[in-house]
């Protein structure tokens, strides 16, 4: 072997004996630690953040199957009872006989009615925003006509066609909500 590849063999094995070789990096056991914990952090964090965002969307449709059962109650009493047919038996009583007539009209509905929906209220932001805008507006419109119906409201002193027109309108409307609703939901 000529003396200029030995020597090239020399110099090629002292560079890889210094690569290898070299100090160990004072930094690495930090480097480890820190990926170490980082490793657990997100190893732990997902877990439990899947758990609760599940009992999240659990609470949510639990709620939103609670409303929606409240509102199919009130809509079966409403229809068996036929509060809406006879606000319009009355609507048409006073278009026959327009002049100067009023009428009276009173139901006492308890102040518990709507239950569900006062216990949960304040919660209803965590059911869908469409389903939640609806029920709020359903159970606004009913308890207008629940004030304007019970005794010594507007209804039970004599109203005029005018006033019933409007409740038979605002109570049809929340009946229409309430029956898309639950159309919806089933």
């Amino acid at each position: 072997m000529p003396p200029e590849n030995a020597q090239s063999i020399v110099e090629t094995l002292t560079v890889i004996s210094e690569l290898t070789s070299s100090k160990p990096n004072e930094w690495l056991p930090l480097y480890a630690a820190l990926g170490g914990a980082i490793a657990g952090a997100i190893a732990s964090f997902f877990p439990t953040w899947l758990i609760e965002r599940r009992r999240e969307i659990t609470f949510a449709q639990q709620i939103e199957c609670c409303l929606l059962a409240e509102i199919s109650a009130l809509v079966e009493i409403v229809d068996r009872r036929g509060y809406l047919a006879a606000i319009k038996g009355v609507v048409g009583y006073l278009r026959q006989n327009p002049e100067g007539t009023q009428y009276r009209f009173a139901v006492d509905v308890p102040s518990h009615y709507s239950r569900v929906y006062q216990d949960n209220c304040q919660r209803i932001g965590v059911i869908r925003s469409d389903i939640a805008q609806q029920v709020i507006v359903f159970h606004q419109l009913v308890d207008a006509v629940v004030q304007d119906m019970k005794p010594n409201g507007v209804f039970s002193e004599g109203a005029t066609l005018e006033t019933f027109e409007e409740m038979e309108v605002i109570f049809g409307e929340a009946m229409d909500i309430a029956r898309n609703l639950l159309q919806k939901h089933n």
